[in-house]
């Protein structure tokens, strides 16, 4: 068994959104991704992906991006992006129960593969918000709401921290935003992942056309930056 993972695949097959408006490197990036999970991934692998799957703005949008993945090899174990609109929150069992059973949607809550404790939330970041508000006070209710969205996702990653078994050989835990503010400082998700221990952390949301993202060990935590661009549309080897 090994472990890879990838994010921010950005399908849409239902209603097709070019990604190489963006960057070249996105033009016909399915058919990338297909062959070298195909040819990297065995069934009994774990994928992790960390968010950003779908284009889709609801269920029936992202379901032939969900079989697409689907057809797939491996264990697929899932986190919400901030793209993944067709994935409410509040849904996510409802959702379980509805796709295929080579996935695992974590909200909060926590799985075990071969000794492995999994889990993962969203996450969040607020220093876009808080630069907004120097020059423009009337966005303090967003700020608000984006204080809120912190804490609630705060408390998800803690609560699927505290339900891994003690017994487990590994804790992975997968973000879709990277535990690093825009400085790339450790942010509020950091404390937390000490506390409980985490061996490793994985993350994406962050593209080659902008932004800076971190990788390797620090305080005893190995970070992986698993973007589908960044990382060539291949999957990243976390576990041989």
């Amino acid at each position: 068994m090994s472990i890879y993972a990838i994010s921010d695949l950005h399908l849409s097959f239902a209603s097709p959104k070019p990604m190489d408006i963006f960057n070249p490197v996105w033009k016909d990036h399915p058919r990338k991704l297909r062959e070298n999970w195909d040819r990297m991934v065995s069934p009994s692998d774990i994928v992790l992906l960390p968010g950003d799957l779908s284009w889709g703005m609801t269920l029936a949008d992202a379901r032939p991006d969900l079989q697409f993945v689907e057809e797939r090899p491996g264990r697929k174990v899932l986190t919400r992006g901030n793209h993944d609109f067709w994935w409410q929150r509040k849904a996510t069992n409802r959702i379980q129960k509805t796709i295929d059973k080579s996935f695992t949607f974590l909200q909060g809550t926590s799985v075990v593969m071969d000794g492995v404790g999994i889990t993962g939330t969203r996450g969040w970041r607020l220093e876009k918000w808080m630069a907004m508000t120097e020059g423009d006070p009337s966005i303090q209710a967003e700020v608000a709401q984006s204080e809120k969205v912190l804490a609630r996702e705060l408390k998800y990653l803690e609560s699927g921290l505290a339900s891994i078994p003690d017994s487990v050989e590994l804790k992975i835990v997968m973000l879709h935003f990277p535990p690093f503010d825009e400085r790339l400082q450790p942010n509020n998700f950091t404390a937390v992942l000490h506390k409980y221990n985490v061996d490793i952390v994985v993350y994406g949301h962050v593209h080659l056309t902008g932004g800076a993202w971190l990788e390797g060990q620090m305080d005893g935590i190995r970070y992986v930056m698993a973007s589908a661009d960044v990382a060539n549309f291949v999957p990243r080897l976390i576990i041989p």
